[in-house]
């Protein structure tokens, strides 16, 4: 039965969740007739059928150019290489674009890309977030799990599933599985501590649980419910503690704090029945010295004594050697004593109403029956019902986000807020058609793109019509290709490859201090930038202490799920593009590399161009840049600079002027 709230003077009555479009089933829905030369696909007839009736008309297609760019961006997060553009262009095949994304598609850039779009969904961090913001070691486990799985195109469904219940899944499958299942975890275990102590404030950390996974998956706001029913969304309270207890039933882990600096409740990685026998195996195999030890302890002095703590010490030592002890471990979460929970009266943890039974949100399957077995959380089973076909939203919150980072924007303009506070979709039927396809595609987000980019709406220009923009000054239709400005990661990353410096490699662990040295506390917290060649998703990040490039450019908020991040426009990315240190190194390098590749000067400009832009450069701009050369060498003699060092300055500085401009930044 769907669930409506009762209206009070100070909210307007929202309407009834069978009256709310994200709360109806995914409508199978076919594409409309248009007659038009840019509908043959799909996703052109939805977007062209609402273009007619609004009086728009697209824009002509981006060239070649523009779109190799434009797809290495959106896949890889790193421009082509000259000669991919070169072989693009002069292939003249029908399949050379769809090759080219499945090149793309690849490549181990990829899961890099994409990785880090869940990642800002998840609040992923190396920290804790607590007072003293301790660092967490393991923390990147997750993180190439993460990347590992887009790579591989990992089911969706699956995806979720091993995030929320991966524990469960590895004790049920392979022992060889087990370990990345359990990484798999960190998606839970990811939640923001608080406090000084042992799991303090743990409502705060399920708040925070619940929270994210209502959101991400299926863009329901959940925080609200925790102190009174939701007042515009069917969200009950009941609700709330209802989906509470699946994670009241689950042990989290402690990653240290002021108080109790010692990393606690961490998961083993090696299968519990793998384990069971080694230790079987091992103390079989010590039982002998562990008796002798054991009489000789006995026939010892008083406890106190020197020689009986000797003693005891080896047979702890032996204990300690055990495997089970000796095992790695990761920052992820396991089975717990299953409990329903109570409410919490006014949010209050120590004010505790009616016990409920752990259940999905009555208002989306009030009929929903999950089978928990006896002793379990039910974090399996809530997680497969997040992916059943009939669940109305994980599906849709989910097209709607690939949608978001192919185009700058989403069909739903608040991806993580699908309630009825939240935006209405631009083009429902197209969203419904978009989730069809995903969950018939076997939930594989690479179909998604090969589909999305298939279409001519995404191959648009980014040119200016002065008739649409009257109609459609925002471009809600997609007459034309929004022009985006690179995100924080790709920018940093692709200075770093023109200057010859991008280490392509899996970084791993960060260099954090050893554990027997941490001493943070809330007025000495942890603090740490550690320079990195490496692509920017593995830059070490903390919750407490922004990195400094990252923030500077409007990277995600770490301490809390970003659907979307900010694009502001500030002074002090001016700043950072005018004086930084890192764009200097950049710069040089980039014009050492021309230097060891061309020794003529107007064909080192046209490989400048070709690298930094994707293009040839015309007349007027090889023009330009040998005025700038000459112009530039001229000050520095008059400055007094050596000769060879005046031509190395001069390249250094016309690469800078590339790396800087708006050409190199946006991408149409």
């Amino acid at each position: 039965m769907l669930v409506a709230l009762t209206a009070t003077a100070e909210t307007p009555t929202p309407p009834v969740a069978g009256d709310h479009w994200s709360f109806q089933p995914v409508r199978n829905v076919a594409p409309p007739q248009v007659d038009d030369a840019l509908s043959a696909h799909p996703i052109d007839r939805f977007v062209r059928a609402r273009q007619k009736a609004d009086g728009l008309n697209p824009v002509g297609l981006a060239d070649r150019r523009a779109l190799i760019r434009r797809a290495s961006y959106d896949l890889t997060g790193l421009p082509p290489t000259p000669e991919q553009v070169k072989a693009f262009l002069q292939d003249e095949r029908p399949n050379a674009f769809a090759e080219m994304i499945d090149q793309f598609l690849a490549s181990p850039r990829y899961g890099e890309r994409w990785g880090r779009h869940w990642l800002d969904l998840a609040r992923y961090a190396d920290t804790a977030g607590e007072n003293s913001d301790y660092p967490i070691p393991q923390a990147y486990l997750y993180r190439d799990y993460v990347i590992d799985s887009f790579n591989a195109d990992k089911p969706y469904d699956l995806f979720l599933h091993e995030q929320i219940a991966g524990d469960i899944l590895g004790r049920m499958g392979k022992p060889e599985d087990y370990a990345e299942r359990v990484i798999a975890t960190g998606f839970l275990a990811q939640a923001k501590r608080f406090g000084t102590r042992d799991l303090e404030d743990m409502h705060l950390i399920i708040e925070d649980t619940l929270d994210t996974i209502g959101k991400v998956t299926m863009g329901l706001v959940m925080r609200c419910a925790r102190c009174h029913d939701h007042k515009y969304d069917p969200t009950t309270m009941k609700d709330y503690y209802a989906l509470y207890g699946f994670f009241q039933s689950t042990s989290y882990p402690y990653p240290g704090g002021e108080s109790d600096r010692v990393q606690k409740y961490f998961a083993p990685l090696v299968h519990p029945d793998v384990l069971a026998r080694q230790d079987k195996d091992y103390f079989a195999g010590k039982q002998p010295e562990i008796e002798r030890l054991k009489a000789e302890l006995k026939a010892a002095k008083p406890k106190g004594d020197k020689a009986a703590k000797a003693v005891q010490a080896k047979i702890d030592a032996i204990h300690n050697a055990a495997p089970g002890r000796r095992v790695p471990v990761a920052y992820a979460v396991h089975e717990g004593k299953a409990t329903d929970a109570h409410v919490q009266k006014l949010g209050n943890p120590r004010s505790k109403g009616d016990l409920v039974k752990r259940a999905v949100p009555s208002f989306l399957d009030d009929n929903a029956h999950l089978n928990i077995p006896e002793g379990a959380s039910g974090r399996l089973q809530f997680a497969k019902w997040l992916t059943d076909p009939e669940n109305p939203l994980t599906a849709r919150v989910m097209v709607n986000r690939i949608w978001q980072h192919h185009f700058g924007k989403p069909i739903v303009a608040t991806p993580s807020d699908f309630g009825i506070q939240g935006a209405k979709p631009t083009h429902p039927e197209l969203l419904d058609w978009l989730a069809k396809r995903f969950i018939e595609s076997g939930w594989s987000v690479k179909t998604m793109h090969r589909l999305i980019l298939s279409s001519k709406t995404w191959q648009l220009a980014s040119g200016h019509d002065a008739a649409n923009e009257a109609k459609d000054s925002a471009n809600a239709h997609y007459w034309k290709f929004d022009r985006r400005r690179l995100d924080a990661e790709s920018i940093r990353d692709s200075m770093l490859l023109m200057g010859g410096n991008l280490d392509l490699g899996r970084p791993g662990a960060h260099p954090f201090p050893p554990a027997d040295k941490w001493r943070f506390s809330a007025h000495r917290q942890f603090k740490a930038v550690y320079p990195s060649n490496h692509r920017s998703v593995y830059l070490m990040v903390q919750r407490l202490h922004p990195h400094p490039f990252i923030s500077v450019f409007n990277g995600p908020d770490t301490s809390a799920t970003t659907a979307m991040r900010d694009q502001s426009t500030v002074p002090q990315q001016a700043l950072f593009m005018s004086n930084s240190k890192q764009v200097e190194e950049q710069a040089t390098g980039f014009a050492k590399e021309l230097a060891n590749t061309e020794s003529d000067s107007m064909e080192r400009v046209r490989r400048a161009y070709w690298r930094a832009f994707s293009r040839e450069p015309n007349e007027r701009e090889l023009q330009r840049a040998a005025t700038f050369l000459s112009r530039y060498a001229d000050l520095a003699k008059a400055d007094g600079v050596a000769e060879q060092q005046r031509d190395s300055e001069a390249w250094a500085a016309l690469a800078r002027t590339m790396l800087t401009s708006n050409e190199f930044v946006f991408v149409d």
